[in-house]
């Protein structure tokens, strides 16, 4: 049921438009990007991205890596496969 819970929790977290945005851009870029990177592609305040960072953050989507003064973003992809082997098995199982 803990599987469950957490595919609810990472659809939560990926319902949003401007999440997903952040997700797609992280998941094609090879090197983490910090929020005004983020931000400027795609097109969303820094304030308003950080806040989605950090549901992406808590949602374990993605790591951050402080650099000084800037915090980089990457995607999780040891996550994300997680999540995608969830939903496999969740689908298998139901045939």
């Amino acid at each position: 049921m803990q599987d469950i819970t957490e595919l609810s929790d990472f659809f939560k977290s990926l319902a949003d438009p401007t999440r997903l945005k952040i997700v797609k851009y992280l998941a094609h870029t090879n090197n983490p990007r910090c929020v005004s990177k983020i931000s400027q592609h795609i097109n969303v305040s820094q304030s308003a991205t950080s806040q989605h960072l950090r549901i992406l953050r808590q949602s374990n989507l993605v790591k951050s890596d402080r650099r000084g003064y800037h915090i980089h973003y990457k995607l999780n992809s040891e996550q994300v496969e997680k999540y995608i082997n969830q939903l496999q098995y969740l689908f298998k199982a139901g045939q």
